[in-house]
């Protein structure tokens, strides 16, 4: 076959652009039937054409399981999810991509789900005079000061950035995040440049014959210096993962993880399942008798100690809806110790962690 003879697809027979073609290791697909190929599929370039062929016959299959999805519960955020249905077993990536505009999502079961965790995305911030504190929030440039101060100015720089690489390390990652978050870092780059986290991602690996790539989504996005943001991205990424570690135990009855441990929110406090009971650690718990809410939690009044319980308040203005009861911490004439690091605090924000007042 000659380099400018014209090609056709495999698949249709149409004439094939080779500007918009995908190739296949024995042919070729023209751009129509390279869209109808799913979003998270990769690798076609050392596929046949019976590869494709079969492909098309499982998203085909697809959309009538898709018809019959009931979704049981949902995590994630406003623009990508999670959503999964327990009577299936089957769960779904909602993502704003080809598959899902369509109408023809993914299907996934249980069993095809292997791994999954939370990784920070990070933004770099200038450091001008290296003192640890980004040029946009410095208010002293440490460069101006008398050369006799060098010795000590050198030591403080020096604590100063390793103060900047617990804040962005693993040490500023809530409890209930560390055990799924695994590119922590540290607060400076090579360059000594301070790096804050921008954004927090989701990572899943699932085992399908055409996938070979870990699907991903951004959980949320984090204004600069904005703690609140960025503790509340993270819950959102532990609902993520709990609702993950239900799906990977085989569904909702499983809620012990086999320790005994209660779950804590992002803050270290403890949280209820909406029956007046403590969550088991790592899971997510549903109601399938009352009706769903937008994020997969029934909500209904719950009792705690003989007290009524109301949505737990995040810190933000807005209570969650998630099902969740705060214990109420114990507070003595305005001293109040914080759940996250044990600080003892009279302020409205934890002087070790910056964690807000409950």
């Amino acid at each position: 076959m000659g380099l400018f003879e014209k090609k056709y697809c495999n698949i249709c027979g149409d004439k094939v652009n080779m500007l918009t073609q995908q190739k296949l290791s024995d042919g070729y697909l023209c751009s129509d039937c390279k869209h109808k190929l799913g979003s998270f599929t990769s690798g076609w370039k050392q596929r046949t054409v019976d590869d494709v062929k079969r492909h098309l016959e499982l998203r085909e299959q697809n959309k009538q399981k898709y018809q019959q999805f009931n979704c049981s519960a949902t995590a994630g955020g406003s623009n990508s999810s999670i959503q999964v249905d327990f009577n299936n077993r089957w769960f779904f990536f909602a993502i704003n991509n080809r598959d899902y505009k369509s109408g023809n999502p993914q299907i996934f079961d249980f069993s095809q789900l292997q791994d999954f965790w939370l990784e920070q995305e990070y933004r770099t911030l200038s450091d001008s005079d290296h003192d640890g504190i980004p040029d946009n929030r410095d208010n002293f440039d440490n460069r101006q000061l008398n050369n006799q101060n060098n010795g000590f100015n050198n030591f403080m720089n020096g604590m100063n950035q390793a103060f900047g690489n617990m804040q962005t390390g693993m040490v500023n990652v809530p409890l209930s995040a560390q055990p799924f978050v695994r590119n922590a870092d540290s607060g400076y780059s090579s360059s000594g440049s301070i790096k804050e986290v921008s954004g927090i991602k989701a990572c899943f690996r699932v085992t399908d014959p055409y996938i070979t790539n870990e699907i991903s989504f951004i959980v949320a996005y984090v204004s600069s210096n904005n703690q609140m943001e960025l503790m509340q991205a993270y819950e959102t990424g532990v609902q993520i993962m709990q609702l993950c570690q239900q799906i990977k135990q085989g569904g909702a009855q499983n809620m012990n993880n086999g320790y005994g441990q209660t779950m804590n929110n992002a803050y270290g406090q403890q949280m209820n399942n909406g029956y007046g009971q403590p969550m088991q650690q790592g899971y997510v718990q549903q109601n399938f008798q009352q009706p769903m809410q937008q994020n997969g939690f029934a909500q209904q009044p719950m009792q705690q100690n003989g007290y009524a319980q109301q949505p737990m308040n995040q810190g933000y203005g807005q209570p969650m809806q998630q099902g969740y009861v705060q214990q109420q911490q114990p507070v003595q004439n305005g001293v109040w110790f914080c759940p996250n690091c044990g600080t003892q605090n009279t302020s409205k924000f934890c002087s070790g962690c910056g964690t807000p007042k409950q």
